[in-house]
């Protein structure tokens, strides 16, 4: 009788262990199959929040401060009238014989150039280069809003490079002025222009990207104009940037492009 007992106990802890095994097994599939839940919607949530912070980290303080000055930026259209001798003409100096059968034997050649510039005032001044427009019969102005302006040259001085237009308007936007003795090398610069003319395709200027190599710089004259005291950026600067703004990441104006240097000078 005591051996039946323990038989029967035996049997019924044997089949309370599987009822006991079965239950656990069962709740531990459910809480599994709920914890994938979980970390799908947390997976989720995660992508979701890395999108949210790649899109609010895209509007940095560079493409910032390239919206806020974008608009003050201009493409400069020159037109110069250029009179050239006969080289053949240089034979007979100026005999007055060959004068009267041949004539002065020079002729005038419309020039067309183009560069960029910078509005620094309300009312519409314009700082760009001499060697874009010191010398123009005819300057377009192109302005972000697809409008076009003729101008006209207030002052320009072959030697420093530098020359100021006027437009007519109000309250155009503008960049102000900076401090370009306070610039730090390595600090981050943003150039903007008209290069190749692109200006034209799309009424807004071409922006690109650097840090000040280096300041102070004074190179050897070019075409009698000296540069010293310049500021140099590898930012690129192509044909066409000549006069337009080199400003430093609070969108202030801290210089002009101006020249480009390459290894064959």
């Amino acid at each position: 009788m005591y051996k039946k007992r323990i038989a029967g106990l035996t049997l019924i802890i044997f089949f309370n262990l599987i009822s006991f095994n079965l239950a656990f097994e069962s709740n531990q599939g459910l809480y599994l199959n709920s914890n994938a839940d979980s970390t799908l919607k947390s997976s989720a949530l995660d992508k979701n929040k890395a999108n949210d912070y790649i899109n609010a980290s895209r509007n940095n303080l560079i493409t910032e401060t390239v919206k806020n000055v974008s608009p003050a930026v201009v493409g400069i259209n020159v037109t110069e009238i250029r009179t050239y001798r006969d080289p053949y003409a240089s034979f007979f100096g100026n005999d007055p014989f060959f004068r009267q059968f041949f004539g002065d034997r020079t002729y005038n050649q419309e020039v067309k150039s183009l560069g960029s510039g910078t509005i620094i005032s309300k009312d519409g001044y314009i700082l760009t280069n001499d060697h874009v427009a010191g010398n123009a019969d005819k300057i377009v102005v192109t302005l972000t809003d697809g409008t076009h302006q003729n101008a006209k040259i207030i002052g320009s001085d072959p030697v420093s490079d530098i020359c100021v237009l006027k437009i007519e308007g109000e309250n155009l936007p503008y960049i102000p002025f900076g401090n370009s003795d306070d610039v730090m090398i390595g600090e981050w610069v943003i150039a903007l222009g008209n290069p190749f003319g692109f200006f034209e395709i799309n009424d807004q200027p071409t922006v690109t990207v650097g840090v000040i190599s280096a300041k102070g710089m004074n190179v050897d004259p070019v075409n009698n104009r000296y540069y010293l005291g310049m500021l140099q950026t590898d930012a690129s600067i192509n044909s066409g940037n000549s006069g337009g703004p080199l400003v430093n990441s609070l969108g202030e104006l801290i210089g002009m492009n101006t020249l480009i240097y390459t290894a064959g000078g």
